[in-house]
């Protein structure tokens, strides 16, 4: 009997040592599924920031070309008169992300904008945007980060210098881009299949150029009230302002603010820089994270 005991005792512990091993596996091929998982995500992730990067950098080397090109004209044109504004009004025909372009004297006194819409600006001093400021102390192109522009709506604007046939400074060329529009139709569609994670831009200090969310649009993530109470934002944000490129983690809403429906969620992000002229934009994409 002893020995009858001793043999269940054996079996019982070589039972519960397979289920305990059973079980060890099945936590193992569950975690290793979820890890794979996880990493399959990022792996999308990346390969979407960086289509949309790609996407992005093109556009604005196409501006980069069209600003070129057209200051070269008009360096044997001057900066007004009937051809002056057929090179301003093709500049703009021709490329759908530029809402106006407009010459301006060597004292930042606009000239010729077009297209005629926008003629009621004419004779406006700019020499207080940032982008002027640089370009006079540079002689090289630049980008503006977002500001609040003489027609009467926020912008970014590209300005280069022309130069007449003697090599001299006589005046510039301006563009006025909407980075939010630039930045939509850029986004990379994803495989067949695959999920499209949403994405926001900034500029390095802060300032939202891109959210799906209308009602965050054009507010800064350091300093917005609405922001405020959410410190983990906040740290994101400035890790993404101090670095061109990473991979970390936040806090905050999961729906645009004005849904009934959204719940703090934490997210994980990864970023990538853009940019021209020196003038730098930063590109989010964003993922829940054990939703």
């Amino acid at each position: 009997m002893g020995k009858s005991k001793g043999i269940t005792l054996v079996l019982v512990v070589i039972l519960a040592s397979s289920l305990f091993f059973n079980i060890y596996q099945l936590i193992s091929n569950l975690e290793l599924s979820e890890q794979k998982a996880a990493l399959t995500v990022r792996q999308e992730m990346v390969n979407q920031l960086m289509h949309t990067k790609i996407n992005v950098d093109n556009e604005l080397a196409k501006l980069d070309k069209a600003l070129t090109s057209a200051c070269q004209k008009l360096s044997s044109l001057g900066l007004d008169g009937t051809q002056v504004r057929v090179v301003l009004s093709d500049l703009v025909d021709e490329n759908a992300l530029i809402i106006n372009a407009a010459t301006a004297d060597d004292k930042d006194i606009l000239i010729a904008v077009e297209p005629s819409s926008y003629n009621e600006i004419e004779g406006q001093d700019i020499s207080d945007q940032e982008q002027n400021i640089w370009m006079h102390e540079s002689m090289l192109p630049e980008m503006s980060n977002m500001i609040p522009l003489v027609e009467g709506f926020p912008g970014v604007v590209m300005v280069a210098p022309i130069f007449d046939t003697n090599n001299k400074f006589m005046g510039s060329l301006s563009i006025v881009i909407l980075p939010s529009q630039l930045i939509n139709q850029s986004i990379a569609q994803p495989p067949e299949g695959t999920k499209l994670y949403q994405m926001w831009a900034m500029q390095s200090n802060g300032t939202l150029i891109y959210d799906p969310d209308p009602n965050q649009q054009g507010k800064n993530l350091l300093t917005a009230p609405e922001y405020a109470e959410y410190p983990e934002v906040q740290a994101f944000t400035q890790k993404v302002a101090d670095q061109q490129s990473g991979y970390s983690c936040y806090q905050y809403y999961d729906k645009p603010l004005d849904d009934d429906t959204k719940k703090v969620v934490t997210k994980e992000a990864y970023w990538m820089t853009v940019g021209v002229y020196g003038t730098e934009w930063r590109l989010v994409i964003w993922n829940i994270l054990n939703p």
